[in-house]
């Protein structure tokens, strides 16, 4: 980085040749969201005690238009995804009964599964703790397995029937 203007007109030139000093503009302050305390709630399941991971993920596909012209890309459908991995367990109300509810109940009757995630499970909802939640399409998920020495995990990722909510109250 070099201590030259990027614009010279744009400087300010005081009247009596002092060099003037440009400030900077105040940032916004922000908090980084730790993932140390979220919220997943799957079906009736709070999975948060057994989560390792999880996200809500947009996937875009783009149309590619090829012509004499060349190759286009125009923007398509997004389709959002519902991904975690959670440790799995077979206690009630855990991993395995939660995940297995879930599918049965879209396999027998086509009922989608609601979810809510947020980043801190400890504070209520809010502006600055929001909760994405939605319906997703539940699909086959490992039922059990793992390295020697290592927890057994069940990794999802499930398509949802609409673009998640984004809830502050």
């Amino acid at each position: 980085m070099t201590d030259e203007p990027l614009d010279p007109e744009l400087e300010p030139t005081p009247a009596n040749g002092e060099v003037a000093l440009l400030t900077d503009i105040a940032l916004p302050v922000s908090t980084p969201v730790m993932m140390t305390d979220a919220y997943i709630e799957i079906g009736t399941g709070n999975l948060s005690c057994v989560g390792l991971e999880v996200s809500i993920e947009p996937e875009n596909k783009p149309i590619e238009l090829t012509t004499f012209c060349g190759v286009t890309d125009y923007p398509g459908p997004v389709k959002w995804h519902l991904k975690a991995k959670l440790a799995q367990a077979f206690d009630a109300s855990s991993t395995y009964a939660t995940l297995s509810a879930a599918l049965t109940a879209y396999q027998s009757a086509g009922t989608l599964c609601q979810f809510k995630v947020r980043p801190y499970k400890s504070r209520v909802k809010s502006v600055s703790n929001p909760s994405f939640e939605g319906n997703a399409i539940p699909q086959p998920f490992t039922l059990f397995g793992g390295a020697a020495g290592t927890a057994s995990e069940v990794d999802i990722d499930w398509i949802l029937s609409a673009p998640p909510s984004v809830v502050t109250t």
